[in-house]
């Protein structure tokens, strides 16, 4: 089995946990290579990534940050994320020096891994270049990418790559490609990017393999209302993923904070704490809530409206006013 990761040395922790989490609940696994795209992590760290592959007997690969701005030769929009997120979208490049990594499962490093992926490993794509979780989302922010209202959309946190398949089609240059057209401008970074080359060439997953923050906190209905989504999981799809849950995704959610910084009141929050005992980070402190003051006054004023006016007040912000550039 081959892993991808990436992260900058502020989320070497977290990506070590999910490393972690991962070998430990993969023990029946012949191999497992991690190939961890690392931007700026100090020596300290790499160590102590290193102690963890080692525990569990597997291979941790360091590989170096690809120069995103001068491959893709354009300035990007990307808001708050690093453009090392770029790297799962340029495997190509990333993977030059592993020409026998035939495939490879993509992990964000915010992620708990709490069950056997190994059925995810041994998938059979069929005619597709992989497959992922999908995620919902309205129609103005697939239109911005050139998706229509009924195509799938996926959420970048985890998906299967053929990658011999990804090299035969030149998806590097696709990517390049895109970027230019729309000049720079990612809402949601490399998920952009993701979606708008080969959304459908991916064969839709269980929610169990990806089951974000807001899989937790909406029901179907509710999480439809919200996020304005035609395409998305039945509500006992979504049950069934959350009592066989394999990776749970902490993505950022104005209902709450993330299991590293004090608060987190997510269900997997212990168990995450659990694992972070099990590493070298055990003794670090959990930070501080990092949100703007402006972030979070807004949120306490949200929360004191009731719920069903809250869906229908925040859900027009997320799936018209926030796309709004995008699509223009």
């Amino acid at each position: 089995m081959n892993v991808m990761y990436l992260c900058n040395d502020s989320y070497a922790m977290i990506a070590g946990i999910s490393i972690c989490s991962l070998l430990d609940n993969n023990s029946d696994v012949d191999e497992i290579n991690i190939f961890l795209v690392a931007d700026d992590i100090t020596e300290n760290n790499r160590e102590k990534l290193r102690e963890i592959a080692d525990r569990y007997n597997r291979t941790l690969f360091f590989l170096p940050k690809p120069n995103v701005k001068e491959l893709l030769g354009c300035d990007l929009d990307v808001h708050w994320w690093i453009d090392n997120v770029f790297s799962r979208v340029l495997l190509q490049e990333v993977l030059k020096e592993y020409r026998y990594v035939h495939r490879i499962i993509y992990i964000d490093c915010d992620t708990l891994i709490v069950g056997s992926i190994k059925d995810l490993w041994e998938l059979d794509i069929q005619e597709g270049i992989g497959a992922g979780v999908c995620e919902a989302m309205g129609n103005w922010h697939k239109k911005a990418i050139g998706l229509a209202k009924t195509d799938n959309y996926f959420n970048a946190g985890v998906f299967l790559i053929d990658v011999d398949k990804w090299r035969l089609e030149n998806k590097d240059e696709e990517v390049k490609k895109f970027i230019k057209r729309v000049k720079g401008k990612l809402e949601y970074a490399d998920e952009s990017v993701l979606n708008g080359i080969i959304a459908k060439e991916l064969r839709r997953l269980s929610p169990k393999y990806n089951l974000t923050s807001l899989t937790f906190y909406f029901s179907t209905e509710e999480l439809i209302r919200y996020r304005k989504s035609y395409i998305n999981y039945t509500e006992r799809e979504r049950t069934e993923a959350l009592k066989d849950a394999r990776i749970v995704h902490f993505t950022s959610t104005y209902l709450d904070v993330r299991p590293w910084v004090k608060g987190c009141r997510h269900p997997y929050a212990e168990q995450w704490l659990a694992y972070k005992e099990k590493t070298s980070w055990k003794d670090q402190p959990l930070g501080k809530d990092s949100r703007s003051l402006k972030k979070r006054a807004a949120r306490k004023v949200v929360m004191y409206i009731p719920a069903k006016l809250r869906l229908m007040l925040t859900g027009f912000l997320h799936a018209y006013v926030k796309p709004l550039k995008y699509v223009l």
